[in-house]
């Protein structure tokens, strides 16, 4: 199966235009409460933390990522291999024609369309909203009849 690997994250380009974007904004925070400006800049951190805690946000994205695209693969796989011969001969078909990303989520895509996952996972949702819509009519107080007032 073709598949186009993740790349990997490069680390934050923190250059003097965004060290001084960074600066204004705490100068903005400080502007905003002239009372209590010595207040809010200690609070505030320098851009080195700022750097760091940046970094550690996207280091902790790209991990999540790719363990996310890791799982769906393997659990996809499996279940691409569980099926029938004439289905993964399908699947494969729609892989090798297929023009977009190949990533795991879109060799997902292709196998729940084959097997009928998809088609389950509609079915299950709508009845789903069915069951929730029916128990809030339910909850609703019905209109009395109208009686009409003859003159």
């Amino acid at each position: 199966m073709r598949f186009t690997r993740l790349g990997r994250h490069e680390p934050i380009d923190f250059n003097t235009r965004r060290q001084a974007a960074f600066a204004r904004k705490q100068l903005r925070e400080r502007a905003r409460y002239p009372l209590f400006a010595e207040h809010v800049a200690a609070e505030q951190h320098t851009a080195d933390e700022e750097l760091a805690r940046r970094q550690r946000r996207s280091d902790n994205l790209a991990r999540t990522t790719r363990a996310l695209h890791a799982r769906i693969w393997r659990e996809k796989r499996a279940v691409y291999f569980s099926l029938t011969p004439e289905q993964r001969a399908e699947i494969r078909a729609k892989w090798l024609a297929w023009t977009g990303p190949t990533s795991a989520l879109y060799f997902a895509y292709i196998v729940d369309g084959v097997s009928g996952e998809a088609e389950r996972r509609d079915t299950a949702s709508r009845e789903h909203a069915l069951a929730i819509r029916r128990r809030v009519l339910a909850m609703l107080p019905e209109q009395a009849a109208l009686e009409i007032c003859a003159p």
